[in-house]
């Protein structure tokens, strides 16, 4: 069972933490030293739970990071999700979703960023329904995505290297706590699917309204190889 979240401000319940003895905080702490603190308190629920794709966040993303190009007006803040997050106790083992090769690994380190994160190259094969004549047949062919596991913990992604394979089913990392997966108190990860190869082990996890339309074009969405979770 898991429980889906509104992150759009309608609820802001959803936008904080619930702590042991009733505290609520902020999904995203504003310094190192209260991430160290909250990597050692532990949350009300043990729960899974599931971020959506395509969501503007208004409220959340208060960091500069996700400021674009770092200019200080609000209309340029990246609110709109692209990616989806499933929130876990820390400690959970995440897997591949398919054969794949690794294509880059390592720790983001600014507050709001992934914390430690793989990047892993998977082809996703497809079937599909050839007619010639009265005969049919069927052809497999192969999408290559790249995707984005961050919020992990640094233990997982160790020895993690370019070009190493990665089998379905893998555990390829465990999702990270406050101090370790760029101070989120909401354990989780973040699941992200891209057409074309990223520069580096890095993508926008959100986007602004003006980027949404060409973002969602590159940015998958990730219920396509996990399923319809809502």
């Amino acid at each position: 069972d898991y429980i889906i979240r509104d992150y759009t401000g309608n609820n802001d319940n959803d936008n904080r933490v619930l702590l042991q003895g009733g505290k609520r905080v902020p999904q995203l702490v504003s310094t190192r030293d209260q991430a160290l603190e909250y990597a050692k308190l532990p949350k009300q629920t043990k729960k899974f739970d599931v971020g959506r794709y395509d969501e503007d966040r208004k409220g959340m993303y208060t960091s500069s990071l996700f400021l674009e190009e770092g200019i200080g007006d609000e209309t340029n803040r990246r609110t709109v999700h692209v990616g989806l997050d499933i929130g876990a106790p820390v400690g959970t083992s995440v897997y591949a979703f398919e054969d794949g090769i690794v294509h880059s690994a390592g720790y983001n380190p600014e507050l709001g960023d992934y914390g430690h994160v793989i990047v892993i190259e998977h082809a996703i094969r497809q079937k599909q329904q050839q007619r010639k004549g009265k005969n049919q047949n069927e052809k497999t062919t192969s999408k290559v995505v790249y995707a984005l596991y961050g919020h992990l913990g640094a233990k997982g992604i160790q020895g993690k290297l370019p070009g190493q394979k990665i089998k379905k089913g893998q555990v390829i990392g465990f999702v990270g706590n406050t101090a370790e997966n760029g101070g989120w108190t909401g354990a989780h990860l973040h699941f992200q699917l891209a057409v074309n190869p990223p520069k580096t082990h890095d993508m926008p996890g959100a986007v602004t309204l003006k980027q949404r339309e060409e973002a969602l074009l590159e940015y998958l969405d990730p219920r396509y190889v996990v399923g319809e979770l809502y």
